[in-house]
């Protein structure tokens, strides 16, 4: 008799101690656990393990974004169950679409974890394999709004259309809206506008309208016809010669765009302002109406910067998987500096940086290269210094303070946190400056002469 299968499970958890408790428990449950204390080892031996199920133990929120984003790349269909107490988790997972990316409180109790493990591995096992799946990454919330959009539209085949500058992702957010949809395993089809002449379009579209082929143009339809069922995607759809603008309204009102047997989405883009071109007649009103029916919006590179760190990460996985190198962290002060770049080029130029630094292995040397540096944004923000106010060792004595003086006013209490906290940020502001008072005082927006006196004050000589 065959034995039964051993399902490998792999999980991160951080600490230690509960690592060991998890490691033990997934034993007694009849799995082979493999358990990681940081998400770039785990995902530089997932494909040697193979695993049945991947688990992500309560990792801060926005490494664990990255983590199922990247699980999701590498194979969209992996089953993957989220230990987490952070609602935000349950947002971030209904925004993305991934619907099977089952969620356990960690209070809920080990059994609650059993049962999950035990309804994912009940499920057919014979998932394919998809990797390399588009996603849209960020939190902002316009790509928010465009992620809703995509889910929305999941089960519907109403042409859509693109509008975004060179760069943004108008390509990228077609094959996302093809690969979200029932049309996933068809074609998805890309044809440059700017190619299409008026024989190839009257042999792809009209001979097919009319019901009938000729020998030269069956030869030429093989593009458009692989789209049956699937994605036909016209890039850059203001191209277009105006002599063909009405040839291709045409065909997208015949009754063969309904034809079962010819039966795909039209998805169309432009990084031009449609508007105006319809207004002064350089794009036809008809056409554009037809294929307006609904409007995907996609913002600069420069106005969603928040996105800029999960961004970083999310290209960063994606090389390192395709080039078959470890993964690895880009610095803070990278994200910081790469938030700070209007990048002209958007999110392709973004991709591109990335990418350099991923196959060189130097970060610094490709950012001085680009003309990126520490110049390019404010380190003496008081914004960057947020994150060390609500973990600062130097207030963990405030109650001690309290205790030991006899009559403690609020005012007192304000009066003592303030200038502990301005001590903090003045010594921040110095190191940021390397002592530049100049500089330091500009950053914090004081006077120089209020500079020295609050160094004197703190005892920052």
């Amino acid at each position: 008799m065959k034995p039964a299968k051993q399902h490998k499970i792999v999980f991160i958890e951080t600490d230690q101690t509960r690592r060991n408790y998890l490691r033990s428990i997934i034993t007694s449950w009849g799995y082979l656990p493999f358990s990681f204390e940081k998400e770039t080892i785990c995902l530089d031996n997932l494909s040697s393990l193979n695993p049945s199920i991947v688990i992500s133990s309560l990792l801060p929120l926005e490494r664990a974004f990255r983590f199922v984003n990247t699980l999701k790349t590498i194979n969209y269909n992996l089953p993957v169950l989220i230990i987490s107490d952070d609602e935000k988790m349950y947002d971030f997972i209904n925004i993305n679409g991934f619907a099977d990316v089952p969620i356990v409180k960690a209070n809920s109790g080990m059994h609650e974890i059993k049962k999950a493990i035990g309804g994912i591995l009940a499920k057919d096992e014979k998932r394919k394999t998809i990797k390399n799946f588009p996603l849209i990454i960020g939190q902002n919330y316009e790509m928010l709004k465009i992620k809703k959009i995509i889910s929305e539209l999941s089960q519907s085949k109403e042409t859509v259309f693109i509008k975004g500058e060179f760069g943004t992702g108008k390509e990228h957010v077609a094959r996302v809206l093809h690969y979200t949809s029932a049309a996933r395993n068809s074609s998805f089809v890309k044809v440059n506008s700017a190619e299409l002449t008026h024989e190839l379009l009257e042999s792809e579209l009209f001979d097919r309208c009319n019901g009938g082929f000729t020998e030269n143009s069956a030869k030429k339809r093989a593009g458009f016809e692989s789209a049956n069922k699937g994605t036909l995607f016209f890039k850059e759809i203001d191209k277009i010669p105006a002599a063909l603008q009405g040839n291709l309204l045409y065909f997208l009102e015949a009754d063969c765009a309904k034809n079962k047997k010819h039966n795909f989405r039209i998805i169309a883009s432009t990084s031009a302002d449609i508007d105006l071109l319809a207004e002064k007649d350089k794009f036809r009103k008809d056409l554009y109406f037809r294929l307006n029916t609904i409007c995907i919006e996609i913002p600069l590179l420069k106005n969603r910067i928040e996105d800029i760190p999960l961004l970083t990460d999310y290209f960063a996985d994606k090389f390192c998987m395709e080039f078959g190198k470890s993964y690895y962290d880009l610095s803070k002060r990278a994200k910081k500096i790469f938030s700070s770049y209007h990048w002209p080029g958007n999110v392709e130029q973004f991709k591109n940086v990335v990418k350099s630094i991923v196959l060189q292995g130097n970060e610094d040397g490709l950012i001085e290269k680009l003309g990126l540096s520490d110049k390019m944004y404010k380190t003496t923000d008081l914004f960057d210094y947020y994150d060390d106010i609500y973990a600062l060792e130097e207030f963990s004595d405030i109650k001690n303070y309290i205790k030991e003086s006899s009559s403690v006013s609020l005012k007192d209490i304000g009066r003592e946190y303030t200038a502990r906290a301005e001590r903090i940020f003045l010594k921040k502001a110095l190191e940021q400056t390397n002592w530049n008072r100049k500089k330091a005082a500009s950053a914090l927006n004081i006077s120089y002469k209020s500079l020295l006196n609050k160094i004197k004050a703190y005892n920052l000589i």
